[in-house]
């Protein structure tokens, strides 16, 4: 993994100044709650895991695009927070004088982050597929499980609800990962989340009001 070069010289530690002024906006009380810091500590452990097996990545722009991902994801405007997102990234790193050009990459590995603006195929740069990735992984697993039954009682539904959406989450990512390290990573958490999907099903099968329905 490569590293920028005034990283290396020890000039301003861009990483740790991003860290420092986001750790409050993914505090903000209309923010998503399957959307905070723990998600993005997860995350950026799954872009590091990922990244190793791709020594031409560029771990500051990875981490910056991690740092960034889902920094303004207001629960109730979840298809818009990739651009409010990217608004809010772009912003803070002109304040901290990121170079421009690295902010435009940066920006961009952000904008094929989500599979609300799925992209077909390869996307345009190894980071942009990595960070798509570690982010679709950490639906899995008990977190990821976490996570959506978190987000829909933020927007005020009940347990059952959850499931058509989480199925279809899971398929989309599943049917579009962008490296073998984290398909492999996907592969390893699905069979934890398809026995408990099938025992929440059962548990609430023919029961009133447990039909799932989609939501989003």
């Amino acid at each position: 993994m490569r590293v920028h070069d005034g990283e290396k010289s020890g000039v301003a530690p861009y990483a740790d100044l991003v860290r420092d002024g986001v750790r409050v906006l993914y505090t903000t009380a209309d923010q998503s709650v399957a959307h905070r810091l723990d998600h993005i500590e997860r995350v950026l452990a799954n872009t590091r895991t990922i990244a190793a097996h791709f020594p031409d990545s560029d771990l500051e722009l990875l981490t910056l695009a991690v740092l960034f991902h889902d920094v303004t994801s207001p629960f109730n405007r979840k298809e818009e927070h990739v651009e409010l997102s990217m608004n809010t990234a772009r912003k803070i790193l002109m304040e901290i004088d990121y170079p421009p050009d690295r902010t435009e990459r940066v920006l961009a590995i952000i904008a094929e982050h989500s599979t609300e603006r799925l992209k077909t195929g390869n996307l345009s740069s190894v980071e942009a597929r990595i960070l798509f990735d570690a982010d679709k992984i950490d639906r899995l697993g008990p977190c990821g499980i976490a996570r959506a039954f978190a987000l829909f009682g933020q927007r005020g539904y009940p347990p059952p609800f959850v499931i058509a959406w989480y199925r279809k989450k899971i398929g989309t990512s599943l049917s579009n990962m962008k490296t073998d390290p984290g398909r492999k990573m996907m592969m390893e958490r699905l069979p934890y989340v398809e026995d408990f999907l099938g025992r929440f099903e059962a548990e609430n099968a023919g029961l009133s009001g447990s039909q799932e329905q989609d939501r989003q």
